[in-house]
Parts: C-alpha cells; structure tokens; sequence
C-alpha cells in the first residue's frame, strides 16, 4: 500500500469515529482494515455482502484503539457520530424518473393501485405517477424532510420550476438524477448541470446517477469538479446489501489518494430492489427494510433509503409512511441529504486534545464528545458544565469549545 493510501484511511477512520487530529497514525491501522478499506473505494467490493461488514470491522478496531488509550492516557474523548448523540441517522431520498405515464399504460398495470387511486386517475382527479406534493405532505405531517433528484432530460423541468423552488423554500433538498453518460463524460454532467440551473433556478447540491451508474476511476472526479457537495449514487440495484461495506458519510479519494471535498453518502434500500428485482411481497419488503435498518443502528450508520416518488401510490410503494413512523419511533436522525452532509462537513473540523485539554474553534451545533475514563475523572467546560464520570455524553456548545479533564 502506498504511503499517500495509508494516510488517506488514518484519516478516514479519525473523520469516521471522531477522533482527535494526529490521535490514529497510518502505522496503528491494522493492515488488513487498511487494505479492506482501500480495495472497496477502488472498486473492488464485494457487492454480495448483506453486512456492512468495514463498519463492523471499524467498530472492533475502535474497541481495540479505546482500550490501548484508555490504558496509555487513561481517558478517551471522541466525536458522536450524530446531532443530539443520536444512534443512527436516516437520508430520505426520492428519484424523480417520471411525472406521468400514458393512460393505456395505467390501465395496463392498474392491478398495482387501489382501485380508488385508479378510477380518479381516469377521471382526470388525481395523478398517480406525479406524487412531489403528496410526498412532501406525508413527511411534512412527521416534521420530516427528504433529498428529491430530478433529471434534466425526459420532462421539462420548467414547467414544473416553481414547485420545485417551493419544495426547496420550505427545506426539501432538490438535486440532480444524472442522465445517462454524466457518471463517465465531464462535459455530459456540465450540461445537465447547466440544464438544471436554467430550468429550476437553482444549483443541485447533491447527486444521484440514473440507475445507480458508477464508474470509480471516473464518477467521484467529475462529481467533485462540477462542485456538487455531496453523491449518492453508491449502492445495489438487483440485491440487498451494503456495496461498499459502509453505511456512513466520507470523503471519496482522488487518483493520489487525497480526500475531495464532496461527500459520499453510501446508498442502504431501493424501492426497485425489493419489488423490481427480488418480487418482494410487501410484508417481505417491510422486514427487508426492518432488518436492513437494524444492522445499520448496530454499527451507528447512516440508512439511505431511495423512494421512488412516482411508486409512492403503488403497491410496495405505498408502505413509505409506514417507514417514516418507523424512523420517528427510533428517535434517529432524519435529513435530507445536503443537511447530512453539511452536518459532517461541519462535524470534520479538527480537534485538538493536549494532555489534559480538548479544543476545537469550530464545534457545530449539536454535537456531542463521547468520553470514557479508566476510572472516575472530572469534566470542565465553559459553560458551567462540571461533571465526574467514567463514561458519559457530554453536549458541546456551538463555536469554540475547550474542555478540560483532570
């Protein structure tokens, strides 16, 4: 392995866990994490992996790092992974494929909808294939919001503009489903970039490619170049699983093996999954999302789930709200793609730990340190916050933060 790679994954894992600047050299990685780590951003997963087996792998190695500090320097402080310290985070996102279908087309496939849906379709009094609005209301009615992509090709953006900048107003994230050949031609993605920008009136800050194509010599370079601030085109389409290993945020490398500025946000379900390719029943498919959902809180992940809009009336599709109840019950972090991004942007400024000192100039709001002492040590921060403990959540306030332990 390359010095430049074994660099890029010490810091991988100290974004990952939250560690403090300098806290993992590249020679404390164990090498076979290392190498895992590097062949799947490579390209070299095992797609066929129904475990997020390098966050399950991640999370022994923190066990391994907790105890060696604890015993070297008798304390441990460490970044939770979510606002609020929360177990787990949720990404609700929706792909925008189609905004109607023709009407013999319907009548074709009608056994797919309620037979109300169906005849006030053929009346003319509800579209089942156009469901921004009815998306948004249910996850409105939760105090929830979600990431829609839309292409630049196949409908005309204009004539829906001014929906999509309401949608955007009111704290949905609107991106762009790449067209066909973007996720390998930089100037294909430029146009559909500029398509978006002329049609919407707005700049897609996040990305998800049309059919999840991914091409990981090509695809992350051209995401980066066009500024997106985050993709999410990185998952499975014909089988369940986690491609990369990973169900967290991160920096995808370069050719050099440096952390670009975008984010990945490793695609976890797809609606087409479990109807198109697996024939799911849809008590099948609600334990599919249930036990996905499970393996993703046990290693404190992110559960990026895309949504069809156009299938939320359909059979399969129509268990979203069910879902969303489910992801409130939790209590987890739900966001739209660009807030969890934003979130671990923000999370990643470095942190410093001396001695007896943690500091950081820039804590976000809503982050919480995770300490774990050897035996009983007593917390100091500014603020009023004094506390004794051997292992507790501490809540970081906003802007410059230095916390003492002794």
């Amino acid at each position: 392995m390359s010095p430049e790679a074994a660099e890029y994954v010490a810091a991988f894992l100290t974004d990952s866990l939250g560690l403090a600047q300098g806290a993992l050299p590249p020679g404390q990685v164990p090498s076979d994490l290392a190498e895992l780590l590097v062949a799947a951003l490579s390209g070299r997963e095992d797609s066929a992996s129904d475990q997020p087996i390098l966050e399950q792998k991640i999370q022994a190695f923190l066990g391994q790092f907790e105890e060696a500090t604890l015993d070297r320097r008798g304390y441990l402080l460490r970044k939770a992974r979510w606002p609020g310290g929360a177990s787990y985070a949720a990404c609700l996102t929706h792909d925008v494929d189609n905004l109607s279908r023709p009407m013999g087309h319907i009548v074709k496939i009608r056994g797919r909808f309620s037979a109300a849906d169906f005849w006030l379709s053929l009346l003319g009094l509800r579209s089942l294939y156009d469901n921004l609005a009815y998306t948004a209301a249910l996850e409105e009615s939760r105090n929830l919001r979600s990431s829609f992509y839309f292409l630049s090709s196949n409908y005309d953006l204009s004539k829906i503009s001014a929906r999509v900048r309401r949608l955007s107003e009111g704290g949905w994230d609107m991106g762009l489903h790449g067209d066909f050949g973007t996720h390998d031609s930089a100037e294909k993605m430029a146009a559909a970039v500029a398509a978006f920008k002329e049609k919407t009136g707005l700049t897609p800050r996040g990305l998800r490619e049309h059919f999840l194509q991914f091409d990981y010599a090509k695809t992350w370079g051209i995401i980066d170049a066009q500024g997106f601030e985050y993709d999410t085109s990185v998952g499975n389409r014909d089988r369940l699983g986690f491609r990369l290993g990973l169900c967290t945020p991160f920096h995808p490398p370069d050719s050099h093996w440096r952390p670009m500025r975008s984010i990945e946000l490793p695609l976890v379900l797809m609606d087409t999954t479990l109807w198109g390719y697996l024939k799911r029943t849809e008590e099948e498919g609600m334990r599919d999302f249930s036990s996905l959902r499970e393996r993703v809180r046990q290693v404190e992940g992110l559960y990026t789930v895309l949504w069809h809009q156009e299938a939320m009336r359909m059979k399969g599709g129509r268990l979203y709200p069910l879902m969303l109840d489910a992801l409130v019950k939790d209590g987890c972090f739900v966001a739209p793609g660009a807030v969890l991004a934003k979130w671990w942007r923000e999370r990643s400024a470095p942190m410093q730990l001396g001695e007896k000192e943690l500091s950081m100039d820039t804590a976000p709001a809503g982050l919480r340190l995770r300490f774990k002492a050897k035996e009983e040590m007593r917390l100091s921060l500014g603020g009023g916050l004094e506390t004794k403990a051997i292992e507790t959540v501490v809540r970081a306030p906003a802007g410059a933060l230095r916390l003492r332990v002794s």
